[in-house]
């Protein structure tokens, strides 16, 4: 794997992050095309340097040089953009890549559309079109936490678009699970739809989905936290300040293996301890 400058990630990120889905050192023999096969040897080659160093970036640059048409080249030399902020260089490189390799890219640029951009619409088009190509299969993210109709849910949520994020909710979750039960859900399936649910006004479907995402893990601050919100907004101060505290004690642990956590971007419904306390202080402020 591409060593990186980042130190002590999670291996899941570094996984995620360095590798996206698609770096990996390729069977450069398979090619018959002489050129093809010489940009394959160049780009395993960049593996041996750090990941965006002028040295990587030569062997990558010498790849397309010697095959404009090899798509892992493009994806690769435009992660490192991608990492630093530099959107526009990262689009233009991996549109490049999207466009010679859809199949195998344009998952993945509409999962860092969502992530990166919070570019909804553009990520849409993205995961749709993929989604036709790949026969409305089962896919995820390129850190393997989200089946592709989550994000694709969230998208349409952010948009306004509620019936359409109800439909690939049902997809990302109903479908998934009658094929593979609960344990082929993503790990943060049901507290999105938690939170979607409470949005619009449905606490207890709210507090049904916040339930099985305990079921999957209990030990998140961010469900804890989302129980205690609606039970303070429905009245119940009991078991606000029971839920709020257990949310309070979870997130006061600093190795972020107790609450959504993303070392590069703020993720959807994630909770800080801000927001706990703003809500226990809600909590007193409403009397006994």
């Amino acid at each position: 794997m591409k060593s990186t400058h980042y130190l002590a990630y999670p291996l899941l990120v570094i996984w995620a992050l360095v590798t996206s889905g698609a770096f990996a050192q390729y069977n450069c023999s398979i090619y018959t095309d002489s050129s093809y096969a010489r940009a394959c040897r160049l780009y395993n080659a960049s593996d041996s340097f750090y990941q965006g160093s002028p040295q990587c970036q030569y062997y990558l640059d010498s790849s397309i040089a010697v095959c404009p048409r090899f798509a892992p080249a493009w994806h690769e030399k435009s992660v490192p953009y991608l990492k630093r902020g530099d959107f526009i260089t990262w689009k233009r490189l991996i549109d490049r890549a999207v466009e010679l390799d859809p199949l195998q890219f344009l998952q993945y640029r509409g999962w860092c559309r969502f992530k990166f951009l919070r570019d909804y619409e553009g990520a849409l088009l993205d995961l749709k079109r993929y989604d036709t190509l790949t026969g409305f299969r089962h896919n995820y993210s390129n850190d393997g936490n989200y089946e592709l109709h989550i994000i694709m849910a969230l998208c349409e949520r952010e948009l306004g678009h509620m019936q359409e994020a109800w439909r690939y909710f049902a997809m990302g979750i109903d479908s998934v699970r009658a094929q593979g039960g609960n344990a082929a859900l993503g790990l943060y399936d049901y507290l999105h739809l938690a939170v979607t649910k409470m949005r619009t006004g449905d606490y207890p479907g709210a507090i049904k989905a916040l339930r099985e995402e305990n079921n999957k893990y209990d030990k998140f601050a961010d469900t804890y936290y989302y129980l205690g919100c609606i039970y303070l907004l429905t009245g119940n101060g009991q078991l606000a300040r029971q839920y709020l505290m257990q949310a309070k004690a979870l997130i006061s642990d600093h190795s972020g293996k107790y609450h959504v956590y993303d070392i590069y971007c703020q993720m959807p419904d994630v909770v800080y301890p801000s927001d706990i306390d703003s809500a226990l202080a809600r909590l007193a402020s409403s009397g006994p």
